[in-house]
């Protein structure tokens, strides 16, 4: 019995560290929003998008940026399950919105 639970330790230590750092946000997802994460001035100042294979992206909000819509429209579309389609820019490791369109 304890090789047997050995032997599942280590294959959960190791699928667990496998593939290391998450992957890159693409330039474009496209996806439904299931979160919304708040800056202390309740402004909205990230939120994540899956996509239909179940990818989720984390995608931070450039508050220099003119999106052309109050962002409270994301929550809308966080509850109504109508996806957006964002196009990103990495900037040191951090994914920030540059556009998010109806999908």
């Amino acid at each position: 019995m304890r090789p047997l639970l050995a032997l599942a330790l280590a294959l959960t230590a190791a699928c667990s560290s496998a593939g290391g750092d998450p992957s890159p946000v693409p330039a474009e997802v496209t996806g439904v929003i299931i979160e919304i994460e708040r800056g202390d001035g309740g402004e909205i100042a990230a939120f994540t998008v899956r996509e239909n294979q179940g990818s989720s992206y984390g995608i931070r909000i450039d508050h220099a940026r003119d999106y052309g819509f109050d962002l409270k429209h994301l929550v809308e579309h966080q509850t109504t399950g109508d996806p957006v389609v964002v196009t990103t820019e990495d900037r040191d490791g951090s994914a920030y919105a540059t556009s998010i369109v109806d999908a």
